[in-house]
């Protein structure tokens, strides 16, 4: 079993928590990760821009920021949290010519991948595994809603 917790601190809905649970669902279920637990928040760049400086050392907004955990919670493995920044979701779309779904959709996959210890600044080929996998599992979730 799987739990998510979805924290809409942006300031419009973006997503419904039902959509953005079965998204982590799909990624958690093909990285055959079970009794874990995640929260996930939505924010704007001012609220991201603080975590990104407090946690970071980073004074700018980001998109999308993860903080591993690991500790066991009763039988659930309290994998971490992740904070996207809507806004970052709307420009990256215009800048990338993709759907704000799609980008939405990068960036939570992006994130839960960070929060099971994959890392893509360690070395290309740490870069090289992560992103095969990332765009393997965005693939099937953008088919699976569209």
């Amino acid at each position: 079993m799987v739990k998510i917790n979805v924290l809409n601190n942006y300031h419009t809905k973006f997503l419904d928590k039902k959509t953005i649970t079965n998204i982590s669902k799909i990624v958690l279920e093909e990285m055959d990760k079970d009794n874990v637990e995640m929260t996930i928040v939505l924010c704007g760049n001012d609220e991201i821009r603080n975590y990104n400086r407090d946690f970071r050392g980073k004074d700018y907004p980001t998109d999308v920021l993860s903080f591993p955990d690991g500790d066991r919670v009763g039988r659930y493995v309290y994998l971490g949290d992740i904070i996207i920044s809507i806004d970052k979701v709307y420009e990256q779309s215009g800048e990338f010519e993709v759907k704000p779904f799609e980008e939405f959709v990068r960036l939570l996959v992006h994130g839960i991948l960070h929060l099971l210890g994959y890392d893509h600044e360690t070395s290309e080929e740490d870069e090289k595994v992560m992103m095969e996998i990332q765009d393997r599992i965005i693939d099937k979730i953008l088919s699976s809603f569209t």
